[in-house]
């Protein structure tokens, strides 16, 4: 409960960018950064550069955080 509440008491951050979602929308359903890649047509390197972005504007430090907290914002649904 106690990471809940943290998690979603955290001030809210720079929006994300519509590419920055895309990307985060494809880590909730569960695909690797280089399936991402494939999917957006990108390298798996711009797919990291977007997944550090991410994590510092929802101020977490990985990809179970970040699914996590993308769906408490209700940013994505399963």
């Amino acid at each position: 409960m106690r990471v809940q509440q943290a998690i979603t008491n955290r001030r809210p951050q720079s929006a994300l960018s519509g590419r920055e979602l895309a990307v985060l929308l494809l880590v909730v359903e569960g695909l690797s950064n280089r399936e991402i890649g494939d999917r957006l047509q990108i390298t798996e390197a711009t797919v990291k550069g977007h997944m550090t972005l991410i994590f510092s504007k929802l101020e977490v430090k990985d990809r179970v955080q970040a699914v996590t907290v993308a769906l408490q914002r209700g940013i994505a649904h399963l």
